[in-house]
């Protein structure tokens, strides 16, 4: 049996706000680099994931480096939305 856990719906829009639109497909950057989302964690999974006590994680890949990493840095003003699902990483790579 899977186990989830319930979030009240302000704790729920608390952690969609610190995740942004970081969605499984979708493109980003910052200071430092261009990343894909690979997938978002939430839970125990995310917990697992990244070792720690936290309600969500997201799976990146830095696209100049091909690093894979798994973090739960919220979402700030210095990250930008490059697109969501609809490039391929080489594409947004060859920008």
């Amino acid at each position: 049996m899977l186990m989830t856990t319930m979030l009240p719906s302000s704790t729920r829009q608390n952690v969609d706000a610190e995740i942004g639109p970081r969605e499984a497909g979708a493109f980003y950057s910052n200071d430092t680099g261009t990343f894909e989302v690979l997938t978002v964690l939430r839970g125990d999974e995310a917990q697992a994931a990244v070792n720690r006590r936290t309600d969500w994680a997201v799976v990146t890949r830095h696209l100049a480096t091909d690093t894979l990493s798994t973090h739960c840095m919220v979402w700030t003003s210095s990250d930008h939305l490059i697109c969501r699902s609809t490039r391929t990483a080489e594409e947004v790579a060859a920008r």
